[in-house]
């Protein structure tokens, strides 16, 4: 379908000989080639391996292919092998509300807090958002993997882990951070409109609430273009969710 400022090329129903024929006919020079995919067996499908070949950034949507971990497993085998190419993952862009509730958390004096976690629960509709989520910690905090549900502070302290599933597909609904003596939560509430922040024990606060900003897929898909090329958090906290998954993850 060929509009003002782009040109979209369905692959459904289309081989791998067919695409690159009319990806040469369709392309300009001066214009990048998006890969927009949205299917089980990244890298292993000879459309996608035809089409990537000349492509600028993937786009990717783990949770939307699978809600377990099968899908982005398949993403963190393919980067391992194709570490050049920029991509991104819808899952992990659908994150922001909750990376920036867990910072305002541990704003301030609460900042300390964060080398005493005793233990850390992720509560989703589905897995990617949680292990990106939790990979995002572990990447910002330098921890590591020992087991399938234990991950290690670099001082050696282990710290325990827990993903449920529980709420919408691809939503998070709760995080909790339990330190020595205080407990911090972001949890969205009933009707799905804010995250309510709690923090209990020494560091108590009043509750603080957090509008909900879930942009639709196609901002989404903008940001991914624009931030694929140089979002060394994203590509940090793949790599901490791939090394969760090599541990296996109890069942949620």
């Amino acid at each position: 379908m060929e509009g003002e400022d782009w040109i979209e090329l369905g692959a459904k129903g289309s081989n791998a000989e067919v695409l690159r024929g009319a990806l040469n006919a369709l392309r300009m020079p001066e214009a990048p080639v998006i890969l927009l995919w949205i299917a089980p067996g990244i890298g292993d499908d000879e459309r996608f391996c035809e089409l990537s070949r000349d492509t600028r950034t993937v786009v990717y949507n783990s949770s939307l292919v699978d809600a377990g971990n099968a899908a982005l497993r398949q993403l963190v085998e393919y980067v391992g092998r194709h570490p050049e190419l920029p991509i991104a993952d819808i899952a992990y862009l659908r994150l922001a509300p909750w990376q920036e509730s867990v910072a305002i958390l541990f704003d301030g004096e609460e900042s300390s807090e964060l080398l005493d976690l005793t233990s850390v629960e992720i509560a989703c509709g589905s897995d990617p958002e949680a292990l990106y989520l939790l990979g995002w910690l572990a990447s910002r905090l330098g921890w590591k993997p020992t087991s399938g549900d234990m991950l290690a502070a670099p001082s050696g302290k282990q710290i325990p882990f827990a993903i449920r599933r529980e709420g919408e597909p691809r939503r998070i609904a709760r995080v909790a951070l339990t330190a020595t003596r205080s407990t911090f939560v972001a949890e969205v509430d009933p009707h799905g409109e804010t995250i309510n922040l709690s923090v209990s024990g020494s560091r108590a606060k009043p509750p603080r609430l957090r509008a909900i900003n879930n942009p639709g897929v196609a901002a989404l898909v903008e940001r991914a273009i624009l931030s694929s090329q140089n979002d060394r958090v994203f590509q940090a906290s793949l790599a901490a969710a791939g090394a969760i998954l090599a541990f296996g993850t109890p069942s949620p």
